[in-house]
């Protein structure tokens, strides 16, 4: 058998996974394994996420947009964007970005086409095995999904498509949402438009039930033919996602530590992921200079109020259209990009609360199912 040693070792080489091994290689001497189980980094998925607050990936975006907007009941709510931006940046240019620094540095050593055997850790060290080999350090930050979304209540699910039209079609506006009328699930369209023959659409749904993709195909192609009419157009590339909008069961021990999806770094209510992963990588940098146990500071305030406005969107799918509504009529976009990159304050958040249908709100805090 085979050993090697290192002191912190990262399995996944996905959003959170690079940026973690960054953040500690940069900051750290610490010796850093990185294994992943693909063989290759492709563009598989777009990353999304807003201007504010700044990070690393900010001037980097292959596309930004200023000017956002809403639909509900084929009403469109216009978002002033203060100056805030949308920006999306290709998944390639990400992995490229990032593995260009990581391959510099001495402290960092990866592994693809890797899948994991066993994980077993005890006080002192966590040993991984693959094939013939071992490999031990004295951490381990892991993104594996355990028994993946077996008794998760509510998962936001979606397919989308890069479209590319013979003619010119596209507008500089950029849907947010555009709810579609549905009293069984919630159920939105999300556009990007990427150049002035190119969007990426997406049909999302909020509900317990993942469907088969013919079922999002079709949601794409109703929609393009009533928007679009008969334009010809032809598919570049297409995306599955979930997500969890419940929490997951961490399964964290003191030294093999859930990261990603895995350990809770998307937002709940929102989805959202790419902020949260530069903030806990950071927090957790600071945990090891500072020799803390590794630890994430999390807004218990914030959780309690994703978790009431899941149960809200779960058990009231024919109210989520008036809910979305209110949130974004009655609030500015930088309160809204505040609360959605956990940077709200109470103010902030009080006058988002004060915004939403009360009644259902109260009723579900009661209740809490």
């Amino acid at each position: 058998m085979i050993e090697e040693y290192f002191d912190i070792t990262i399995i996944g080489a996905g959003v959170s996974g690079l940026i973690l091994a960054n953040e500690i290689t940069e900051r750290t001497n610490n010796k850093v394994l990185l294994i992943e189980k693909k063989t290759k980094f492709e563009f598989d998925k777009n990353l999304c996420f807003w201007s504010i607050p700044k990070n690393f990936l900010t001037d980097f975006a292959d596309n930004r947009w200023s000017e956002l907007c809403v639909y509900v009941n084929n009403k469109k709510i216009n978002l002033s964007s203060d100056g805030i931006e949308y920006l999306r940046i290709k998944s390639s240019n990400f992995y490229r970005i990032f593995l260009d620094k990581l391959k510099k540095r001495k402290n960092f050593k990866l592994l693809l086409g890797h899948s994991i055997k066993s994980v077993d850790s005890d006080r002192n060290r966590v040993a991984i095995t693959i094939g013939d080999k071992n490999f031990y350090s004295k951490v381990c930050f892991d993104s594996r999904i355990e028994k993946a979304y077996e008794n998760i209540e509510l998962l936001q699910h979606f397919y989308g498509a890069e479209i590319e039209f013979e003619s010119n079609v596209t507008n500089n506006s950029l849907t947010l949402m555009d709810i579609q009328d549905n009293k069984k699930e919630f159920h939105f369209m999300y556009i990007l438009p990427l150049s002035k023959k190119k969007i990426f659409i997406e049909s999302t749904y909020f509900s317990k039930k993942i469907f088969k993709k013919n079922k999002y195909k079709e949601d794409l192609y109703k929609y393009l033919k009533n928007k679009y009419e008969d334009k010809k157009y032809k598919i570049n590339f297409s995306e599955f996602g979930k997500i969890p909008m419940f929490r997951l069961n961490e399964f964290n021990s003191r030294n093999h530590i859930k990261i990603g999806t895995a350990g809770n770094w998307v937002r709940q209510s929102t989805g959202y992921s790419l902020q949260n992963a530069f903030e806990y990588s950071s927090q957790i940098v600071d945990c090891i200079l500072k020799g803390k146990n590794l630890q994430i500071k999390k807004s218990s305030f914030l959780n309690f109020l994703d978790n009431t406005f899941c149960i809200f969107l779960k058990n009231n799918p024919e109210k989520s259209a008036l809910f979305f509504e209110k949130f974004y009529k009655k609030n500015k976009l930088i309160t809204i990009v505040n609360f959605l990159t956990n940077k709200a304050g109470i103010i902030e958040l009080l006058k988002i609360i004060v915004s939403l249908p009360k009644f259902e709100l109260i009723k579900t805090v009661l209740t809490k199912k």
